[in-house]
């Protein structure tokens, strides 16, 4: 199988590495990167095919993996997908749910692999809470606390529930199956005038069980939280660490977890169902869901 990368920013870095390492092991056929910064290309040239132009790259490759800004997602995937190529696209899959509902039709009716990348399910620390969860380890759940933050500097044309919410969104589901069926939220912007750089958000569940979520660019600590508050016990996860603290009373106990390459893990799945056709994990309508919940979200702030 032929791949592509398609965007060499601070992410795209990351998953490169790992399509290079497939392409080396032989799991893959061969690789091309493709970025209009010829800086960005140049330091990849022993490792994989180069290019700038993205129509010639979709026409040399069964799927492509797409790591541009957010308001391109759209565009490139329904090119893409137009030409008869697998797709797996970055969180949020595009910038408002008709367009990531098309995508999602389109990928249907050319019988294509459409996928979004909420990365934290792949992640053996959410596995593991999502195990618990179903096995009702921590008896009635009485709500989650979920926190997004770290600092970014000025951004004038984006949202931070744009940027931070798709992951506690789509956790919450990963683990309950679930969707928020209305939001109240607070939001605010300091450095600018209009898009929100912090936000708090209670997202409400159909058995009134509900969810705190905060994000925020001001905050400089990075955090990326989850905590499930139940009648038997409390379960705090470091989710990048993939590190877990189950709570008891005043008891502590740290769960061992087998900590996994989440992007590798993201990539074979990908892999995976283009060769099996089998699609349910993080399919292109668990992304188009997540989008229609943020949008819900941003307008229960307004």
């Amino acid at each position: 199988m032929k791949f592509g990368v398609i965007g060499l920013g601070h992410w795209g870095t990351k998953v490169a590495k790992e399509y290079i390492a497939l392409k080396n092991e032989g799991i893959i056929d061969s690789l091309i990167l493709c970025d209009i910064d010829n800086n960005r290309l140049k330091q990849y040239a022993n490792d994989a095919i180069l290019s700038s132009n993205l129509d010639e790259v979709i026409l040399k490759v069964d799927g492509i993996h797409i790591c541009t800004p957010n308001k391109t997602h759209y565009e490139i995937a329904k090119k893409a997908l137009g030409s008869g190529v697998n797709v797996l696209v970055e969180k949020p899959m595009t910038m408002n749910h008709d367009h990531a509902y098309e995508l999602v039709e389109i990928a249907i009716e050319r019988d294509l692999i459409l996928q979004v990348g909420h990365i934290y399910r792949f992640a053996n620390a959410i596995k593991k809470i999502k195990e618990l969860y179903e096995s009702d380890y921590f008896g009635n759940i009485y709500y989650f606390n979920l926190t997004w933050s770290h600092h970014m500097p000025y951004i004038e044309d984006v949202d931070v529930l744009w940027d931070l919410l798709p992951h506690p969104l789509d956790i919450l589901n990963f683990i309950t199956k679930k969707w928020p069926l209305k939001f109240i939220g607070v939001g605010r912007a300091f450095r600018r005038s209009i898009l929100n750089e912090v936000a708090s958000l209670q997202a409400i569940f159909d058995n009134e069980t509900f969810a705190n979520i905060n994000v925020s660019w001001l905050n400089p600590i990075r955090r990326r939280i989850l905590e499930v508050v139940g009648q038997k016990c409390t379960a705090h996860v470091e989710c990048d660490k993939q590190r877990i603290k189950i709570y008891k009373g005043d008891s502590e106990e740290p769960l061992n977890i087998d900590v996994n390459n989440t992007i590798r893990d993201q990539i074979l799945n990908f892999i995976n169902a283009m060769k099996t056709g089998k699609n349910n994990f993080n399919s292109g309508i668990i992304g188009a869901r997540t989008v229609e919940m943020i949008e819900r979200a941003i307008n229960s702030i307004r």
